[in-house]
């Protein structure tokens, strides 16, 4: 295992490692430096972060995730501590939108589409920061950014998005000069989001191209920067019950109720949802319209969505099934480049 802190990709780690972070100056390293003479910093890395994720999951899940890790964990990776230039630029680029999620999760690491959606999943916890990525938001609510389920995929359906467009601010001479790169991603583009949405949730290309397709004439890839859509999913066009109930019984931040009647087939219902999840802006006349068009998914109409819109659905559907496709690729991921020397727990000698 090698990780090149140089990497712009890896901004922020060093904190998180052995700086510590600046709310409590705790790091990684005051954990491994009780372990380091017995356990590699690589299998120490793979054993933190799935402490984490079996500790921020609730109930059965929870119960599950402690299981599997433990039955499944695999011990003996080595670690490099110099020499890692060679991973500069091996991450997705969300630029780059699902070109880049084929490039790096399906081709290199040998994921389906359905276990780099899975895999994707962990963006349910934390959030992104501008001065480490550029990009800056979170995947959920505050509160769901704390556990370890499936609102990732429940958000990318249950709620409305549209472009954010350099959220980084880089200025046109800064950009000519070679100093920065403008960062676009995706915002709640609901009615009265600015009201709602205090903590600022947002998505990458390569999370809403799981998804999502482009507008109606595009190229085929979705990019926040090229793309003046609206991803939303009507709640009576797929099966969004399940969703919605995650949702806390909200689609785009309105409660389905007497007069937000979810799952009615009526036209009436469709422009409530269309406004309600694009917001609204008016046309060319001076008349209400709606931002953008639809970005291409199984939730508006029958057209191609992302490459792994099943399966974001399914997952939002149901976690189980989603924890189950997350420890395949999981176990996949942290073996690559180790196949046939690591060992099981048990097999010490």
């Amino acid at each position: 295992a090698c990780t090149d802190m140089e990497d712009g990709d890896n901004a922020g780690l060093s904190e998180c490692l052995f700086l510590g972070v600046a709310s409590s100056g705790v790091s990684l390293q005051n954990a491994y430096e009780k372990f380091c003479d017995r356990v590699s910093l690589a299998d120490f890395l793979v054993i933190a972060a799935e402490a984490v994720m079996a500790m921020r999951a609730v109930g059965e899940s929870q119960a599950y995730l402690s299981e599997q890790f433990k039955a499944h964990f695999l011990f003996g990776r080595t670690t490099a501590f110099q020499g890692c230039s060679y991973s500069h630029g091996v991450l997705p680029n969300p630029a780059n939108s699902c070109v880049d999620v084929e490039r790096v999760f399906v081709n290199a690491l040998g994921l389906t589409w359905p276990e780099a959606a899975a895999l994707m999943g962990v963006h349910t916890l934390g959030r992104a920061e501008l001065r480490n990525s550029g990009y800056s938001g979170w995947w959920s609510t505050p509160e769901h950014s704390r556990r370890f389920n499936r609102d990732f995929f429940v958000s990318i359906l249950a709620k409305g998005w549209c472009p954010e467009i350099n959220v980084n601010g880089c200025s046109a001479a800064d950009e000519e000069a070679g100093l920065c790169t403008p960062k676009n991603q995706w915002q709640r583009c609901e009615t009265d989001r600015e009201e709602k949405d205090q903590t600022h949730e947002m998505m990458l290309n390569t999370d809403m191209c799981l998804f999502y397709n482009d507008q109606e004439g595009g190229d085929g890839v979705l990019r926040a920067g090229e793309d003046d859509c609206c991803g939303w999913s009507m709640s009576f066009f797929i099966d969004m019950r399940p969703v919605i109930e995650a949702n806390d019984g909200m689609l785009c931040n309105v409660p389905c109720s007497e007069t937000f009647r979810c799952y009615e087939r009526s036209l009436e219902q469709r422009q409530l949802e269309i406004h309600t999840c694009c917001g609204s802006q008016e046309d060319g006349n001076g008349q209400p319209g709606r931002r953008g068009q639809d970005c291409r998914s199984a939730g508006v109409r029958e057209s191609p969505g992302g490459p792994a819109s099943d399966a974001v659905l399914l997952y939002a559907r149901d976690e189980a099934a989603w924890l189950r496709a997350f420890m395949r690729s999981w176990n996949k991921v942290t073996t690559n480049g180790f196949e046939g020397t690591l060992k099981p727990l048990g097999l010490c000698s």
